[in-house]
């Protein structure tokens, strides 16, 4: 069944990819994540570098590549 609920990546979950990246990753998450909060976009990744991004879908993040 489909939820019409839209949930933004926010909280424990966005303070766990952050605590993992440096300043100027954390700047490009943040980026990324206030375009698709404010486009309440449900389905987006993350880019971070060409090996590096996090797949969201619906406020939690469902894959990633954390490579390099």
């Amino acid at each position: 069944m489909y939820n019409a609920t839209y949930h933004p990546l926010e909280g424990e979950l966005l303070k766990n990819i952050l605590d993992n990246a440096s300043p100027k990753e954390a700047a490009r998450i943040k980026e990324q994540v206030t375009a698709a909060t404010k486009g309440r976009i449900r389905n987006y990744r993350i880019e971070i570098s060409e090996n590096t991004w996090y797949d969201v879908k619906n406020g939690v993040v469902s894959g990633s590549s954390r490579q390099g």
